[in-house]
């Protein structure tokens, strides 16, 4: 397999640890401001009702409970022998500090083999005493981690797909995040409604200035019982095909600093509740390798244009 042009998320935790580590996705059974009528009842346009949960587990398990036997699973598979917690599903800072504490004690004492917190969230939804709460950790795991659906640096963009939050809300905790020196990815979306190229590279642009850690690049896509799925039904929305996701991730790939780390280079839904684009699911392995060979293609690699 040729080399990737880009540096990926497992090259990064096997600088840490030194072997293969893997995540173990938990659902802490939050809510969201956009979902529970503080902001809004409808949620962003292409969340679902499990709110981007691997469902890898019954969230009504205990989450010592789930990890357990996600652990079980992924070493029985895959051989794994470490593992960062995950959670995934929802605003997962949505609570107040003492419940948040609560259950991440939990988590990280579920098993010896947990080396890592990774903590999926809003940037609406952090303050700085959960900031501090979070930074705690790093006294107790070697690895620990924000991540921030940003989704977008545009503004009008946010309202479109009823974000209900904006850039600015992103840029405040990503410097309160920052002050704390926790690692952090920032999830963007490529192919949302109305964007174009020069937008989408825009935001490539801005979070290369910002010298964000690591980002994780999502292809849109329609989900069952969402207002995206509608739009689709009726013609008003259509995904991005497969030769312009790899062209626009490649290209956004340019702007990004060297050292950023890739997360995720083909985010998407789950395939059993995915309405639409269905080659995402036919192609999932030939889109990463398709997003390296067009750099390779053109002579191209992560941070070309970076300046």
């Amino acid at each position: 397999m040729l080399p990737y042009k880009y540096r990926t998320y497992n090259s990064y935790l096997k600088e840490i640890f030194n072997c293969r580590v893997y995540k173990v996705s938990v659902d802490g059974n939050f809510s969201c401001p956009n979902r529970d009528g503080t902001k809004s009842y409808n949620g962003c346009v292409f969340c679902d009702e499990k709110g981007s949960s691997s469902r890898t587990q019954p969230s009504h398990m205990s989450i010592k409970d789930q990890i357990i036997n996600n652990i079980k699973i992924r070493k029985s598979r895959y051989k794994a022998k470490k593992f960062i917690v995950y959670f995934q599903s929802f605003t997962n800072t949505y609570a107040n500090t003492d419940h948040l504490k609560k259950i991440y004690d939990e988590a990280i004492n579920s098993h010896e083999d947990i080396v890592g917190l990774s903590i999926a969230t809003r940037a609406d939804c952090v303050d700085e005493e959960k900031i501090k709460l979070i930074a705690s950790y790093k006294e107790k795991l070697p690895y620990v981690c924000i991540e921030y659906g940003m989704q977008t640096i545009h503004d009008t963009t946010l309202q479109k797909i009823n974000r209900k939050e904006t850039h600015q809300d992103f840029l405040k905790a990503l410097s309160l995040t920052q002050k704390y020196n926790i690692d952090h990815c920032v999830h963007v979306i490529l192919g949302l409604p109305d964007e174009t190229y020069e937008m989408q590279m825009q935001t490539a642009q801005k979070l290369a200035k910002l010298n964000v850690q690591g980002i994780k690049i999502h292809l849109l896509v329609a989900m069952k019982n969402t207002p995206l799925e509608e739009e689709y039904f009726k013609g008003n929305w259509q995904p991005l095909s497969f030769d312009e996701y790899v062209h626009l991730a490649s290209d956004f790939l340019e702007y990004l600093p060297p050292n950023c780390i890739i997360y995720r280079i083909s985010g998407n839904g789950h395939p059993l509740y995915t309405v639409a684009p269905k080659w995402m699911y036919k192609e999932k392995k030939n889109v990463i390798l398709s997003i390296n060979q067009e750099l390779i293609k053109k002579n191209s690699y992560q941070g070309k244009k970076f300046s």
